[in-house]
């Protein structure tokens, strides 16, 4: 059976029937600063690290798997923002934290899904979806969020070609030592399978698994 087309319509359809927890990009549009892809206005920018910077440096760092600019999974994405503001020195290079909290899949951040409908709109990321064995990366937007729309999949996450150009104006103003540690982080936590990802954070911060109704799955 070819998968293709399904995939598609599954790309497609994530737009038009993204979760109303989102502003729509008109509304997002006059608070966010992207004139980093601009090489002639770098002066003009203000220097904050906010949650949608966090994505793309994520993202952009060379390491890990499948090619530069690239994840699978939202919830993998979420998890590792979450480490990287407990683990790592970039929570000092942070001006704008994602604000997690425990919630029914552990630590939760409504901020990281609205960030990367936002980068969307500015046509700094590829936001599409691609056929899942499981319902594991779905976990919460189909019961936090509130969208049902296809469960078997994982969102796929790929810097453009403005993104990748933003990602490297990022890292320009980051501390000399920024990229080596972004790329340690990503080679040591996001080719883990996601299970396994999972219950790392579930282990390490219980705190923000309070509230979880897959714990006992999680670590039994």
């Amino acid at each position: 059976m070819d998968l293709r087309p399904i995939a598609l319509y599954m790309a497609s359809m994530w737009h038009r029937h993204s979760p109303s927890l989102f502003a729509d990009a008109s509304t997002v549009r006059p608070q966010v600063d992207y004139s980093r892809v601009m090489p002639s206005e770098m002066e003009q920018t203000t220097g904050a690290i906010e949650t949608d910077d966090i994505i793309v440096l994520l993202l952009g760092a060379p390491a890990g798997p499948g090619p530069t600019g690239y994840l699978a999974g939202v919830t993998r994405l979420e998890k590792l923002v979450f480490l990287l503001e407990k683990e790592t020195p970039a929570r000092s290079w942070i001006t704008e934290l994602a604000d997690f909290r425990s919630d029914k899949f552990g630590p939760f951040s409504a901020k990281i899904y609205k960030a990367a409908e936002t980068l969307w709109a500015y046509d700094l990321l590829k936001d599409s979806a691609m056929l899942a064995k499981n319902t594991e990366d779905r976990w919460e937007e189909v019961n936090i969020v509130g969208d049902e729309l296809m469960p078997y999949t994982t969102r796929t996450f790929e810097l453009t070609e403005r993104g990748l150009r933003y990602y490297a104006a990022l890292v320009k103003e980051l501390p000399a030592e920024a990229e080596e540690i972004l790329t340690a982080f990503k080679d040591r936590f996001a080719g883990l399978p996601l299970r396994q990802l999972v219950r790392y954070v579930y282990e390490r911060y219980p705190d923000f698994t309070d509230r979880s109704e897959i714990r006992d799955q999680i670590l039994g």
